[in-house]
């Protein structure tokens, strides 16, 4: 599954010298004409450098999701901390309440995905032939098959597509036209529940509630966290690994 080695590249364009410095002198020109002491332009170069680092601590705060942040008391904070007076926490007091707000907000998130993929599963069970594991896993036979079924000791070669319950694909290994072969203990939980389930030559839809799956961690920008997921799930063969 590409969600199991995912790699993200990012590409950064550079422009010319040339064009940045004719950039730059049309910026100072633009400045220098600017009355003195006006705080919504950047007359010098530490007002520029300030303003660059102002904007990359604010994106890097935004990113925590801690919606309640007020900026005049981090204001407060930093300018305390860069004149070297006493702040009102310690170093190791800063770092204690930063995570427990950040896990806080996680443990909500988490609540509220619970509550919401508990009433969905509530409402699937209803759907004629839908079946249930007593892990959670909930499973519809598209296609069944008769004879001996892997276990997670074994390796599996199959056919699979991914999906939110939105219905966004996330994977497909029908795309690629190239089946997956991996060693069944080495994926989600989900899967090394439901595909044990399966003989060769079977299909399953299987969902898969999040704790058996990514849990709170996004994977990529295609799974959110806390997501539930959907897989069909054609097991084509598999080889038993004998144990001593």
């Amino acid at each position: 599954m590409k969600y199991i080695a995912l790699a993200l590249l990012s590409l950064t364009t550079v422009t010319g010298f040339a064009q940045q410095k004719k950039k730059t002198s049309s910026v100072r020109k633009k400045t220098t004409a600017t009355k003195p002491g006006s705080t919504n332009v950047l007359t010098t170069r530490a007002d520029s450098v300030s303003y660059a680092f102002g904007m990359d601590i604010g994106k890097s705060l935004k990113s925590t999701e801690v919606a309640y942040l007020k900026a005049d008391v981090i204001a407060k904070a930093i300018t305390a901390t860069l004149k070297n007076e006493k702040t009102l926490l310690e170093d190791g007091q800063t770092r204690e309440v930063i995570q427990k707000a950040i896990m806080d907000i996680r443990a909500e998130k988490e609540a509220i995905s619970r509550a919401q993929e508990d009433k969905f599963f509530a409402e699937n069970a209803k759907i004629a032939g839908m079946k249930t594991t007593a892990e959670g896993i909930q499973y519809l036979v598209l296609n069944q098959a008769e004879g001996a079924k892997p276990t997670t000791n074994d390796e599996v070669t199959v056919h699979y597509k991914g999906t939110l319950l939105n219905g966004k694909q996330f994977d497909s290994s029908y795309d690629r036209n190239e089946p997956l072969k991996l060693s069944l203990g080495q994926v989600i939980k989900g899967w090394q529940i439901g595909i044990p389930l399966m003989s060769k030559g079977a299909k399953y839809k299987f969902f898969i509630p999040s704790r058996l799956a990514y849990g709170g961690q996004a994977k990529g920008n295609d799974i959110p966290a806390n997501s539930t997921l959907v897989f069909e799930v054609e097991l084509l063969d598999f080889n038993t690994n004998e144990t001593t």
